[in-house]
């Protein structure tokens, strides 16, 4: 089946709301709501259809709201965190961490579920099993095989890919576990996310200040390839192309690579340490800052760049071929 290529064209309306709910969770790090709000926007005109699987889900707050689901303003995800003392030298992962009484402020419960999460870390899972999203739950490394039967979704959601070091194999596994008139909906960084970044002038820069602004992220994606690799990985896979969805764009990626994550540590114990009131009182005049800066580049075709630049991620409709 021959690939096409699709461009989403949301109201202005439906693209501000959308961002909205991300900052809501993400502000903090509103350079990651917004790559999450395009991913779901580019994303919105492919329906997931049951039985479908959210692989390498994570704590499940992406698709929750993807699908529509919404959590109150004194909700966030920088509420439920650790490690903040080895973020910047050990790379730990804040989101790591879960607390027994972890409890989401739900508002808004999606019209419906994935049948099953995966992910490798159990605190993730822990999480995501609050969100009463997922109908099962299963802690799996996606370096092996899956342990799902031949054909047992109709529709595979993944946008994780590149951080599968046996990516081969995924892609084979991919294709196994999808029925033959199914649907597999990949989204992937491009490799020219290193031309996206400041690592090209680390002689002005020098090692340690790109360490502290990168914390390892590039080299902890052993995947990343370009576009025309990344097909090839399909056909060998025997997955055809049913579309291909670009929706980063290199500006969007030049401005993820600095972002908040340097002081995003600092940040997060800053208001968590605040009462209630004044945490509420600043997230929300953050978020309204925050929205009217970033609504301009919230599109999928947003670049600056004088000449025409690969995209940094595309989302990839497969099928069995």
């Amino acid at each position: 089946m021959p690939a096409t290529q699709i461009e989403s064209n949301p109201s202005q309306a439906q693209s501000s709301s959308r961002l909205q709910r991300f900052l809501n969770c993400y502000w903090l790090r509103p350079e990651n709501a917004f790559w999450m709000s395009l991913r779901s926007q580019a994303l919105e005109s492919h329906p997931i259809k049951g039985p479908s699987i959210d692989l390498s889900c994570g704590d499940g707050v992406f698709s929750f709201l993807h699908a529509g689901g919404d959590f109150s303003s004194e909700y966030d995800v920088f509420m439920e965190v650790g490690n903040l003392d080895e973020v910047r030298d050990a790379f730990a992962d804040m989101f790591d961490h879960t607390n027994v009484g972890y409890e989401p402020m739900v508002t808004l419960r999606p019209d419906r579920k994935f049948e099953v999460g995966t992910d490798l870390k159990p605190n993730m899972l822990l999480k995501a099993c609050r969100l009463d999203f997922y109908e099962c739950l299963v802690e799996h490394d996606h370096n092996h095989v899956m342990p799902f039967e031949n054909g047992a979704f109709q529709t595979v959601h993944c946008n994780s890919a590149y951080w599968v070091q046996n990516i081969d194999q995924f892609m084979s596994e991919l294709r196994r576990i999808t029925r033959k008139d199914g649907r597999i909906l990949l989204s992937v960084k491009l490799d020219s996310m290193r031309d996206y970044t400041l690592n090209a002038h680390r002689d002005k820069f020098g090692q340690r200040w790109l360490d502290i602004i990168g914390r390892g992220r590039i080299e902890s994606w052993p995947s990343l390839t370009n576009d025309e690799t990344w097909k090839q990985r399909f056909k060998a896979a025997n997955l055809d192309i049913v579309s291909r969805t670009p929706f980063i764009t290199a500006t969007h990626a030049h401005i993820w690579d600095v972002g908040l994550r340097p002081i995003a540590p600092l940040l997060v114990r800053m208001a968590n340490a605040l009462d209630e009131h004044t945490r509420q009182e600043i997230k929300s005049d953050w978020i309204d800052l925050l929205s009217e800066l970033l609504q301009p580049i919230h599109n999928a075709n947003f670049n600056i760049a004088p000449h025409k630049q690969e995209p940094a991620e595309i989302l990839y409709e497969l099928t069995p071929a």
